[in-house]
């Protein structure tokens, strides 16, 4: 993702795909889980104390997976 990344444009074309995270909580645990939305997926992740080591986002539109990166992650994670 460009830095010029908004989190609002992202929720408006992408907010009501099916989104998977992986995340790694210690040096030991990967977990991934799929999400009906992305904002199901961005309110599990808010959820999270501390917050994960790494995290990996993507949704499946088009034909492909698109992935998002945590700088990308953690602007989706601000907006309300």
């Amino acid at each position: 993702m460009s830095e010029n990344f908004s989190a609002k444009e992202t929720f408006a074309i992408y907010g009501e795909r099916a989104t998977t995270i992986t995340y790694v909580r210690d040096a030991y645990s990967t977990e991934e889980k799929t999400f009906p939305t992305m904002r199901d997926a961005i309110d599990y992740l808010k959820a999270f104390d501390p917050v994960p080591v790494a995290i990996v986002l993507h949704i499946r539109a088009h034909g492909r997976d698109i992935p998002f990166d945590r700088d990308n992650i953690a602007k989706l994670m601000r907006e309300p």
